[in-house]
């Protein structure tokens, strides 16, 4: 996960820039996630994430600025490709998504959602700015 440290940022759409600054916590990671709609910065989640010993896998919570939450589990499964599932309560038999965050080099890299069937629903690449 160190891959993700700094400030990131992807086009969402017109007028719209999704940004993630992600920091070290302790051992895990807090990644604070905001959108520029037409020059205003807004709240949109914070996403806290760290390694189960007890399962192998990473584990996030995800609150929203509305005070919705979702959770996620997922691991690498290489190293430049980060596979996981957003689920209920961190229950793997909930998976309502799919994601996947590919790493291309240093300063780049994709996001990809898939619905359960395994079509892909959404994908933005993202560059580094910091």
């Amino acid at each position: 996960m160190k891959q993700l440290l700094g400030n990131w940022q992807t086009n969402i759409g017109k007028d719209t820039i999704e940004i993630w600054e992600t920091q070290h916590y302790g051992k895990g990671y807090i990644i604070n996630v905001s959108q520029v709609i037409k020059g205003k910065k807004n709240p949109l989640y914070i996403n806290n994430m760290s390694f189960d010993t007890k399962d192998g896998k990473f584990k996030g919570f995800v609150l929203y600025a509305n005070g919705d939450y979702s959770t996620w589990i997922g691991l690498f499964t290489s190293e430049k490709k980060f596979s996981g599932d957003m689920v209920q309560n961190f229950n793997p038999e909930t998976a309502s998504i799919k994601l996947e965050c590919e790493f291309e080099n240093p300063k780049e890299w994709t996001w990809r959602n898939f619905n359960k069937e395994g079509v892909k629903i959404f994908e933005s690449k993202f560059i580094k700015v910091k």
